[in-house]
């Protein structure tokens, strides 16, 4: 019995070490239900992109909306080394952690699913990302951290986004009722005479200006809410400089944000209807609103 029990501790005592030789160093991605049960957890050290990978294949083949599911990941802070593609009816829990964008190409941190066509809203819907930070690290591959298309009923709330290097920190085409609730958006390296640079691009569903998507059917945004957010120390702060003929983005509210140190306008209106801009503070901008449709 003795023998037994010795076999047994040292066998608890390997395990730890198997795991750190393994390069993982603690539970850092978990996948609850509603009830807060534990159905899936993942281990992973700096590199957390396959831990998030796995967790969203989880989500993919199981959520739906009678089984809304959460991604919980651990405070600390992670590198993503590739795109990590969001799913439906799946809430995203930042937990306070940082995920850094190391793509060494092309890449963002989170993006809609692309693996098929998805025609006007039917990518990702019911999504909710919250509470943490996506850190762009000046990365050189010139890529925003979220991109959002062909989704629907998405919330992005209490999310800091940082250091952008020619780009976005988000951008969205082909979106309907998008949030962006309590976020903080800074640090931006960009050029207006190469690049544009709204920190939160309200883009326009053409492949020229909106690469790496599956259907181009001209989808235009649609209530799009950006509240309570702050920009500071970026080019732009929301919108868009591109138009189609004819085409507008609609039900555009932009509420009780703080813009400053923008280098340019804090707010681009091209072909927008129904815009509700109010209780907004200026600070240090160039222009606080320009607007212009089809291009005059």
């Amino acid at each position: 019995m003795k023998r037994k029990i010795l076999s047994f501790l040292i066998l608890l005592s390997v395990i730890p070490f198997t795991l750190l030789s393994a390069g993982f160093s603690k539970q850092t991605v978990t996948v609850k239900n509603e009830s807060g049960e534990i159905l899936l957890s993942l281990y992973s050290a700096d590199n957390i992109t396959s831990s998030l990978k796995k967790a969203f294949d989880y989500t993919s083949k199981n959520a739906d909306e009678n089984n809304l599911l959460t991604i919980f990941i651990e405070k600390g802070s992670y590198e993503v080394r590739q795109t990590v593609h969001l799913t439906s009816y799946t809430t995203v829990d930042l937990g306070g952690a940082r995920l850094i964008n190391s793509n060494k190409k092309r890449g963002n941190i989170f993006k809609s699913p692309e693996d098929k066509p998805y025609p006007k809203y039917s990518s990702l819907a019911e999504c909710v990302i919250k509470n943490g930070t996506l850190d762009g690290n000046y990365n050189k591959n010139q890529s925003c951290m979220l991109r959002l298309c062909h989704a629907e009923n998405v919330l992005i709330e209490n999310v800091t986004f940082l250091n952008n290097y020619y780009s976005h920190h988000a951008e969205l085409a082909a979106s309907k009722n998008v949030t962006f609730r309590n976020c903080t958006f800074s640090g931006q390296v960009s050029d207006l005479n190469i690049s544009s640079s709204e920190a939160i691009q309200i883009d326009i569903l053409d492949k020229a200006h909106f690469y790496g998507f599956t259907c181009y059917d001209n989808t235009m945004n649609d209530n799009i809410t950006i509240e309570n957010c702050t920009f500071k120390n970026v080019f732009r702060g929301v919108g868009t400089h591109n138009y189609f003929k004819n085409l507008y983005h609609t039900n555009i509210t932009v509420t009780g944000c703080t813009f400053e140190n923008i280098t340019d306008c804090a707010i681009s209106a091209v072909n927008f209807e129904k815009v509700v801009f109010k209780n907004n503070n200026y600070i240090n901008c160039k222009y606080s609103v320009f607007s212009r449709t089809n291009g005059k």
